[in-house]
């Protein structure tokens, strides 16, 4: 999520919901909800049957300080070690303002364990707080950031083709150059921090399974709406959280771990998403 929204703008909202109905008692409940898995299965266009229930855990938008503790992303790293997944995705937005953090979020995601690895995109703010220190800091700990490549995951089931784009922030993704090596029969899953990208990718007519976070799920939603300065979220407007079907694209967008702007979440607790992939072949069986 952008660091350019006012936080006196939306302190002042959450005044104004506070003045209808929205009590202290309940913004400090809900300041800091438990973190939640939410477990999905989504057709993955051209996963042959041999890997039909392929898991992939998912985390976002960690945002380690000012808000999120080294305790909330350990916790995070535990739940993911639990479901044993076949492959864990990371989809930006390691660091908030600064990429001071960045080996020690890094080493805590050093713990995370999956039978065919771990792997990293880049979200808007490791982009504006230091990609290069970023970058160095998850390499140095044996997770791979792609940068506008392609990844083949080969395991003993079949091969999986894993994308990872940069932040929109930075430039519109190339989807012919970082896709020119993938064939449309092989299975893809596209790590891109920003949801609002599956508009250009499902127009250059891929079909594959695209992994977002960057919205937090609103983070601060009241009666279903999020504040005013968080719905103008650039390259978050459309795809707030969950699954979406945009042309032949299947997406679903995570709500992320941290914080932004302003240190709590309500209406939009953190998860931990379990993505187990299904194919197409045995559902049309």
């Amino acid at each position: 999520m952008p660091a350019t929204y006012s936080r006196r703008s939306l302190l002042r909202q959450l005044t104004a919901l506070a003045a209808v109905g929205t009590t202290s008692n309940v913004l400090a409940r809900e300041r800091k909800p438990s973190l939640l898995i939410e477990r999905v299965e989504i057709q993955v266009p051209g996963l042959p049957p041999a890997m039909d229930g392929f898991r992939i855990a998912q985390l976002s938008d960690l945002h380690l300080e000012p808000f999120t503790t080294e305790e909330d992303i350990f916790q995070s790293v535990q739940v993911c070690n639990a479901l044993k997944p076949d492959m864990v995705a990371l989809t930006g937005d390691f660091v908030t303002h600064s990429a001071r953090p960045a080996p020690k979020v890094a080493e805590l995601l050093s713990h995370l364990e999956a039978t065919y690895g771990v792997y990293a995109s880049l979200g808007n703010h490791d982009f504006a707080s230091g990609a290069p220190e970023v970058i160095q800091a998850l390499t140095e700990r044996s997770i791979p950031v792609l940068r506008n490549e392609i990844r083949r995951i080969r395991t003993d089931r079949g091969t999986l083709v894993l994308g990872g784009f940069d932040s929109m922030y930075v430039n519109r993704p190339d989807v012919r150059k970082t896709l020119q090596d993938w064939k449309q029969h092989q299975p893809l899953v596209l790590m891109m921090h920003e949801p609002d990208a599956a508009d250009t990718i499902a127009a250059a007519g891929v079909k594959a399974l695209q992994i977002s976070g960057h919205t937090h799920g609103g983070q601060l939603v009241f009666r279903g709406k999020a504040p005013m300065s968080l719905r103008r979220a650039k390259f978050g407007k459309k795809y707030l959280a969950g699954r979406y079907e945009v042309g032949g694209l299947q997406m679903y967008v995570n709500r992320g771990i941290g914080c932004v702007g302003v240190p709590m979440r309500i209406g939009a607790p953190p998860e931990v998403t379990e993505l187990t992939l299904r194919s197409p072949e045995l559902l049309r069986a």
